[in-house]
């Protein structure tokens, strides 16, 4: 761990509103230095952390390694995976984690990749480095036909030495007369290789039509609409829109949970607790308007983490911090979105962001 004085974590945390930032600009204050960022009511402006400073990359600022963070409406991009061709990416944080003066020394980052439906299905203990299912029901739709799906557990066993990406999960076809049977999962492998990043290695994407998984590499998975959901170590794709050629479509039915919810909250909850959640879903429930299908687009993880939910009109989340890696792979950063000022429902208007680099 990276041992922060207390002073200093709350320096961070402290909000900036008496502090004035040009447009544009930054001014050192507090712990770090301000930024305003001015986003657009359409398209993007791009952010280099060390100066800080909004850039304008030279040519294709997909292509650009010249800026760390985008902003595009609600949507906040790392220079990393889908969106840039940088080494980003990002760590949601808790305050509490800053007011303990702690940073994880080597943390488990979010690149972009396509995501959705699953995009917050686990809470990250940062002190154990272990991911716990937050136990929502996640809803497939598929050409007319609809499954519930729950992820029960990320960690099993091979030859008697424990493994990350060995999933446990439920899910059952939901019927207009009522659900079918429940089929129980408790070892599909989507390790793929384990931590070394290879793309020949096979992982798990699951037919739920036919109660199939077939070992897929990305390239095959991408390629195939043979699947509705695939896993590859903490990822999870809905075959539709980014994640693949399919139709496929999914939605979190708890999503709007996920910020209220504490770790502490998460880690209590089990198979057994967390049936009576999964039971309650049905037919009315998947078709209910109000429930958003769709495919997997780019996540990053600020993805369903930054705003305060409920907002009217839209906050950045007051419990929440980032850890960030510059596009060089190398440099680092912590930032608190600390205010937006003439948000509107397409743009949260003018971004005031604290950030400071760590050494």
């Amino acid at each position: 761990m990276t041992r922060w004085t207390l002073t200093a974590a709350l320096l961070l945390l402290t909000p900036a509103c008496s502090e004035d930032v040009g447009a544009g600009g930054s001014q050192d204050g507090g712990d770090g230095a301000l930024l305003a960022v001015e986003v657009p009511a359409s398209g993007s402006v791009h952010v280099r952390l060390a100066t800080p400073e909004v850039v304008v990359p030279t040519g294709d600022a997909a292509a650009s390694t010249a800026w760390d963070l985008a902003f595009s409406g609600y949507d906040v991009f790392t220079n990393s995976g889908l969106s840039g061709p940088g080494d980003g990416g990002a760590l949601p944080l808790s305050l509490e984690d800053y007011r303990a003066g702690d940073l994880p020394s080597t943390p488990f980052l979010l690149e972009d990749e396509p995501g959705g439906a699953f995009s917050s299905w686990y809470a990250y203990d940062g002190a154990q480095h272990v991911l716990f299912s937050r136990f929502h029901v996640h809803a497939i739709e598929h050409e007319g036909r609809s499954w519930k799906l729950q992820i029960l557990g990320f960690y099993g066993e091979v030859d008697r030495a424990p493994l990350a990406g060995i999933y446990h999960l439920r899910y059952a076809e939901v019927l207009p007369e009522g659900p079918g049977p429940t089929v129980e999962l408790a070892a599909l492998d989507a390790t793929a290789g384990g931590d070394v990043d290879d793309d020949a290695a096979k992982s798990a994407c699951l037919d739920l039509a036919r109660g199939e998984a077939l070992p897929l590499t990305p390239a095959e998975a991408s390629a195939s609409t043979a699947w509705h959901v695939c896993f590859r170590r903490s990822l999870i794709r809905v075959n539709g829109e980014l994640g693949g050629p399919g139709a496929a479509r999914g939605a979190d039915l708890h999503e709007a949970e996920t910020r209220s919810e504490s770790l502490a909250q998460v880690k209590a909850r089990t198979a057994a607790s967390e049936t009576a959640r999964f039971d309650a879903v049905g037919y009315d429930t998947l078709t209910d308007p109000a429930v958003v299908y769709r495919g997997d687009h780019i996540t990053t993880a600020f993805t369903g983490r930054w705003l305060e939910p409920g907002a009217n009109p839209p906050a950045p989340a007051s419990d929440a911090a980032w850890l960030i890696q510059g596009a060089d792979g190398a440099s680092r950063f912590v930032a608190v979105i600390e205010r937006f000022e003439g948000a509107t429902d397409i743009s949260p208007g003018r971004v005031i962001i604290r950030v400071k680099q760590l050494e």
